[in-house]
């Protein structure tokens, strides 16, 4: 049933109206089906709300993965550069412009947290595979773990999706320029 359901039109309504003020009712005409639907689905708001983030980063992560799978043999960093746009980039605007983006923000992060695998970890293993198989570092699961990491902080301290574009190329270019250039 979930899987029949739009995850977007939930994110997108819960980053404006905030989990609080949104009704199951909103949620409901939001992804077109009745509020007993969600109700029979899901039984409360919260889980309406964990399942539209698991989904929205499900979605994310696989987009990254995507540019890392069809990348060009001869175009390793932009390849690397592009995945990291369609994992925060893209979603940079949402987070903040809208009035609860960052609650959004936090609510995925939190609900991350009490998972023991989650959709990250398959970026995160991919991308290392792609440093690895291309090597751009004699160590892969180190060099992934402060690429995330850098891109995480700079995805909460940027501005726009630009900035965000620009300071990812700037931690790329320092961790991996320098292979790719020797």
């Amino acid at each position: 049933m979930a899987s029949m359901i739009n995850h977007m039109p939930v994110v997108e309504l819960l980053s404006h109206y905030g989990i609080q003020k949104a009704t199951m009712g909103n949620l409901a005409e939001a992804v077109g089906c009745t509020r007993q639907t969600l109700y029979n689905r899901f039984k409360t708001k919260d889980r309406v709300r964990d399942w539209a983030l698991l989904e929205f980063m499900r979605e994310v992560n696989e987009t990254a993965i995507a540019v890392l799978d069809n990348a060009p043999a001869d175009a390793a960093l932009d390849a690397i550069l592009e995945a990291f746009e369609r994992w925060g980039g893209d979603h940079v605007a949402m987070v903040r412009s809208s009035p609860h983006g960052v609650d959004i923000l936090e609510g995925g992060m939190q609900l991350i947290a009490s998972k023991t695998e989650t959709p990250i970890d398959r970026f995160e293993q991919r991308l290392e595979k792609f440093i690895g198989s291309r090597h751009l570092s004699p160590t892969p699961a180190e060099t992934t773990m402060v690429l995330v990491m850098a891109a995480k902080g700079v995805f909460v301290s940027c501005a726009d999706a630009k900035d965000y574009s620009k300071k990812m190329e700037a931690v790329v270019k320092a961790l991996l320029g320098a292979v790719q250039s020797a």
